[in-house]
């Protein structure tokens, strides 16, 4: 079945449930998992660099970074297989080229389901990924119990 699920985590409310979901999915299948983050170098991070009193992009990598260090540490103590990457640039395009660069069965990403200014800059993440990608692509969404349940 899935042999490489990578999961594209920024330690958001949506990146928490793609991680929960591609994690289980990982576990059940005993695939390598594969934690991803992007540092945003376009659209509004882009300007704010721009602007220059501080070292936006170093911050927000490093911060990044250190989430991804600390859920694989956990997540290998409990036997899985998980290795980290963290790049700059546009969201969609870094996904889709390390997602590639590992042959990745499945991609999960988190739903974001509220309109942003981000969101009207650069257009649909998972819309880009699907024309884009040969591989699956799980947008993870928070799981509502339903009453009967």
């Amino acid at each position: 079945m899935f042999q490489k699920v990578m999961v594209a985590y920024d330690g958001s409310v949506s990146g928490g449930i793609a991680l929960e979901q591609a994690t289980d999915i990982a576990g059940l299948t005993q695939a390598e998992l594969h934690l991803f983050g992007v540092i945003v170098s376009t659209g509004g991070m882009a300007m704010a660099q721009a602007a220059g009193a501080e070292d936006m992009l170093g911050r927000e990598g490093e911060a990044i970074r250190t989430r991804l260090d600390e859920v694989a540490t956990k997540l290998r103590a409990n036997g899985l297989s998980v290795h980290t990457q963290a790049v700059e640039g546009s969201p969609a395009e870094a996904i889709a080229q390390y997602a590639r660069q590992i042959h990745a069965d499945l991609l999960v990403i988190g739903h974001i389901p509220q309109f942003s200014f981000g969101h009207w800059l650069e257009g649909s993440v998972a819309k880009a990924l699907l024309r884009s990608l040969p591989c699956s692509i799980l947008i993870a969404k928070k799981l509502i119990k339903h009453p009967n349940e």
